[in-house]
């Protein structure tokens, strides 16, 4: 979790029911400049000759913790005596009053993960589905009081183009994001998302699909394009966009992983080290660790005063914090990840001069692994580090790359509200 949005989680935790301040006040109450250029662009487009033959759809691809899951319980135990055994559908992420004490102990223990003869899965009793596939308000928001907006500002400015039709030219495409390549689950996503892209070309006379995706989005939609033919991209791909994508890992899952957890709230609110205990579980979060050769096998990713950590001796980092199994879940999936050339026109935006995590240092060999370590920084988008982002540069296929400096265009999560990324999408859109 980034600091953005922690900070909107901080806000909106604060109180035991939904609040009526919105807590996303950067892309609400944006600066007087950033709200005339956008009210500029949209009375450019509504007074614009109306004799656009169409637009091309467009499919979103989110990033980790943007999908809405829902579970349903059928358990032969409690983890704790106030949490429930059975259950019809319900939020699992993310419910906000969830992560409050004691809900969040409920939480963990149903949206944790099996790892098993080399698979992960749900654990028994509990079953998981993606809320809002196909739709074009899916992925609006990430959390159920939709106070953190995500893709809200670009969806509007989508289906406010002449030609738009809910459902039909902007279309949310979430995921499980606990699970990655090579697992069945992703494998029926990546069908899913198939039959989605070829609907949807059906559904606006035979036009070809823009893809969208971010963060996390970016590596599944490249393993995406990697597993389908070049004559299907030819067919119905017209373009992908690309933002703030973490094509080569990023070292914040190191600290994730080691002492973190995957949403960073204070213990009094969610218990630091059950959220670590937690992340362990997550497919996912093996999935976005820093790899070769985007990180040499040599280069420090975690120092301590007896041993030094990298990603060649991911075994030794997983023995020492105690995670058992921690290097076979990170051979699962370590060689999963494509990011070679998609081959389709691919336009990439990303984040830069953001302080971001290059590596980690504990000073006392006593205070690792479950204390916070001390952060050294790079240049990045504050999330993914400027190498991982960049490797869509390099592409034969990208045909524009556009970098946001500083924290209010480019840090990882604002970035998908920058007015200036949201024109450059209609452009594509209109082009």
């Amino acid at each position: 979790m980034t600091h953005v949005m922690r900070s909107r989680c901080l806000k909106l935790l604060g109180s035991s029911k939904p609040s009526t301040e919105v807590a996303d006040t950067h892309s609400v109450e944006m600066p007087l400049k950033e709200a005339f250029f956008l009210a500029m662009w949209w009375l450019l487009l509504i007074v614009a000759p109306q004799g656009v033959e169409g637009i091309k759809p467009v499919v979103l691809v989110p990033g980790a913790l943007a999908s809405k899951i829902e579970a349903k319980l059928d358990k032969d135990y409690r983890s704790h005596f106030y949490c429930s055994k059975t259950s019809d559908w319900y939020l699992l992420w993310l419910k906000l009053e969830s992560m409050l004490p004691p809900a969040v102990n409920c939480w963990a223990d149903n949206f944790q993960m099996n790892f098993k003869n080399g698979a992960f899965s749900n654990i028994p009793g509990v079953t998981t589905r993606v809320k809002g596939f196909g739709t074009s308000h899916g992925l609006d928001y990430v959390d159920n009081w939709e106070k953190i907006a995500y893709f809200r500002d670009i969806v509007e400015g989508l289906l406010a183009l002449p030609g738009a039709k809910v459902d039909i030219t902007v279309r949310a495409a979430p995921y499980d994001f606990r699970y990655s390549p090579p697992s069945a689950e992703t494998h029926e996503y990546f069908q899913r998302l198939r039959d989605l892209v070829e609907d949807t070309y059906g559904k606006t006379g035979n036009t070809k699909v823009v893809l969208l995706s971010h963060s996390l989005g970016g590596l599944i939609t490249s393993s995406f394009l990697h597993s389908v033919s070049q004559d299907w991209k030819d067919t119905y791909i017209d373009c992908w966009v690309s933002l703030a994508g973490v094509f080569g890992g990023a070292v914040k899952e190191v600290k994730v992983m080691v002492s973190h957890g995957i949403i960073d709230l204070p213990d009094v609110i969610s218990s630091r080290l059950l959220q670590r205990d937690l992340a362990r579980k997550i497919m996912g979060n093996y999935f976005m660790l820093p790899r070769y050769p985007t990180w040499a096998n040599d280069e420090v990713l975690l120092e301590t005063p007896n041993r030094n950590y990298t990603v060649g001796n991911y075994d030794q980092l997983f023995n020492d914090m105690g995670v058992k199994d921690g290097f076979e879940k990170w051979k699962k999936v370590k060689d999963e990840a494509y990011i070679g050339d998609p081959e389709v026109p691919t336009y990439c935006f990303n984040g830069k001069d953001v302080p971001t995590s290059a590596s980690f240092y504990y000073k006392e060999q006593s205070d690792f692994p479950d204390e916070i370590p001390e952060v050294n920084t790079g240049d990045g988008d504050g999330t993914v580090p400027a190498r991982s982002l960049k490797i869509c540069h390099k592409w034969g296929s990208t045909v524009q790359v556009t970098e946001y400096s500083g924290t209010d265009e480019g840090e990882h999560d604002r970035i998908t509200t920058n007015p200036d990324f949201i024109k450059n999408v209609i452009k594509i859109v209109l082009s």
